[in-house]
């Protein structure tokens, strides 16, 4: 099965700080974007390379992420492993984060490899559409913390 990709890109009107204050503090991501259940530690470390969480997803399903690159205030890469709740085999995101003026420009690539070989390449277009919704409100959610945060 042939892995996809999904990019998604905002020009957020806060600075590259706050926004990345907001995914810095990794295990948290629920507590600003209601686009998941929840979201908590399963590690002591809690950012930077090798930082966990897991993450229950909406409607349903689970995985855990690890932190692969952390560059402090640009770049956050992770490994999702997902459960067997999620349409999966593997995925695997970057965030990046540039400053553009006065505001930030965030890039959100997600890598998978759907499960389920001849249905899982019928059902690969209707899961981009989904996880390109889903990112996009991700950011849109986060430029709104960032600008009440900063």
């Amino acid at each position: 099965m042939p892995e996809r990709h999904i990019r998604v890109q905002r020009r957020m009107s806060a600075p590259t700080g706050s926004v990345w204050a907001l995914y810095a503090d990794f295990p948290n991501l629920a507590k600003h974007w209601d686009g998941l259940k929840a979201t908590r530690a399963i590690s002591d470390q809690t950012m930077g390379l090798g930082a966990r969480r897991r993450v229950e997803l909406k409607p349903m399903g689970s995985m855990e992420e690890t932190v692969t690159i952390w560059e402090e205030g640009r770049r956050m890469d992770t490994h999702n492993q997902p459960s067997a709740s999620v349409p999966f085999k593997r995925a695997e995101s970057t965030l990046i984060l540039k400053p553009d003026g006065d505001g930030t420009l965030a890039t959100f690539d997600y890598r998978y490899v759907p499960r389920g070989g001849p249905l899982g390449r019928l059902t690969g277009p209707l899961i981009d559409k989904m996880l390109t919704a889903t990112f996009t409100d991700m950011l849109a959610a986060t430029e709104k913390a960032a600008r009440a945060n900063g």
